[in-house]
């Protein structure tokens, strides 16, 4: 199908659409508009994930089972 066949079955169906559905198709537009956007990672979150990368070179972590496994007694105790 066409660009221009595609575009005339969008505005045909739009005519009909509910408000529901068209705020649904807005912010579906907007999600893909803002794909292209560069995004600011906050400073507080580049040094939590550094801290988080350093731990995980010098070996400071806990598999995820054990930490399951901790968590599964704590919450049917």
């Amino acid at each position: 199908m066409s660009s221009i066949e595609l575009k005339n079955k969008v505005y045909k169906e739009l005519e009909s659409a509910d408000d529901y559905l068209l705020e649904e198709i807005l912010g579906l537009i907007d999600i893909e508009s803002k794909k292209k956007e560069i995004v600011k990672i906050p400073d507080h979150y580049k040094e939590a994930l550094e801290n988080s990368i350093s731990q995980i070179k010098s070996g400071n972590t806990i598999p995820n089972a054990e930490v399951e496994e901790k968590y599964r007694k704590w919450l049917y105790k």
